[in-house]
Order: C-alpha cells, then structure tokens, then sequence
C-alpha cells in the first residue's frame, strides 16, 4: 500500500477515536444526547444490545439509505461505521469516563465531548476515504429533493429525535445544546484548523481500487 494511503488511514483511525472518545463524554454526561445518540441509545435499551451495536445498525441503514438516493461511498464509510462504534463500546466497558449526575458537571462534559466530536471529524475527514454515514445521507437527500443540506438535516435530525425518544433514548439540555450549537462548533474548529470541507473530495471505493491498481504498475 502507498505511503501516502497508510498516513490517510492513520488519520481515519485516529478520528475514529478522538471522536468515539467525544461521544463517550456525551453519553455519559448525562444531560440529553445529540439526536443520532438519543435514536442509538433507545434502539440499544429497546433491542438490549450495546450501544456501539446500535450505532452499527443505524450507520449501516443511513448509508444504505444514501446509497438506495444515488450516493457513492468509500472504504472510511465502512470503517467509520465499524470502527467507531467498537471504539465507543470498549471505552464504555472500561468505565474510564464515569456516568455524571450534576447538571453543570454534565453540561461541561457534554461540551469537552463535542469539541472532541469536533476534532475528531476533522482527523477523519482530512482522510478523504470517504464521508460518514450520516453525512453522505444528508448530501443523497439534499440532492435528491433539491432542497439544502441543511434542511435536509433538521428534519432528518428532528425525526430521529422523535424516534429515539420513543423508543426510550435520553432527551434534555444537552440535545438542545447540540441541536442548536454543534454546527457552529464545527464552523468555527474547521475555521480556525484552515480546513475546507466542502471543496475536499471524499474518495469512493472505485475510485480507491482504482488509485491503488495504478500505484502497482
């Protein structure tokens, strides 16, 4: 495999951790969880299954959705799926972040997660191998419908919110702090990391055959 292959999946699997570590905090701070935890967390207490399973199941459904609206996907797509959700359960089971019961404590918490959801996107995307689940299905619907993504995505989120609630996943401030803040943290960590999402090109999976058949001859 070429060098510069092997650096990019350094890069993936570092964000796949960095990031799992961030939605650790959040699940256990305990304030209310962003709207695609809150659907994995009821699907995990509804199905008795860990909550990385769960995660697999839905990253699973959100890219075969996208790919059922025409979109492509690369091979960080299927280890975003996997990995993450591996990451997620083992910190879990270790028991390293404990479960917080004190609001600000949590809401602190909560925050430091999502910076490190933050950066851990970053590290991931800048692999270029690929888009996670979620986001390539939020770019299928917004091409599909012609609407914005972002759009797209509040209602897609505001669904998911809805599903997970009923099926028992915990919805407060932090769901609210989320909702509201998540995309801002995410503008203003690119910013100040000098990363430009929108105009990086997501390799496919043909499109990453293709480049390593040609790094052979």
């Amino acid at each position: 495999m070429p060098n510069h292959y092997i650096r990019r999946l350094l890069w993936l699997v570092a964000g796949m951790l960095v990031s799992a570590v961030g939605i650790t905090m959040m699940l256990q701070a305990n304030v209310g969880l962003e709207p695609w935890s809150v659907l994995q967390q009821g699907l995990a207490q509804t199905l008795g299954i860990t909550y990385g399973t769960a995660s697999m199941i839905v990253g699973a459904a959100a890219i075969g959705a996208a790919v059922l609206c025409g979109e492509s996907f690369g091979f960080g797509t299927i280890i975003n799926i996997i990995l993450c959700a591996v990451f997620i359960d083992g910190l879990l089971w270790l028991g390293w972040i404990p479960q917080l019961h004190s609001l600000w404590a949590g809401i602190l918490l909560l925050l430091a997660g999502l910076e490190l959801l933050a950066l851990g996107t970053w590290m991931y995307m800048k692999s270029a191998l690929g888009a996670g689940p979620r986001d390539a299905l939020m770019v299928a619907l917004a091409r599909k419908t012609g609407r914005s993504v972002g759009l797209c995505r509040a209602s897609v989120e505001v669904f998911v919110i809805i599903a997970g609630f009923l099926l028992g996943g915990q919805v407060g401030i932090g769901t609210v702090i989320c909702a509201v803040g998540l995309g801002s943290l995410f503008n203003i960590n690119f910013h100040l990391l000098g990363f430009r999402a929108a105009e990086l090109h997501q390799e496919n999976v043909a499109e990453t055959l293709q480049n390593l058949r040609k790094a052979k001859q």
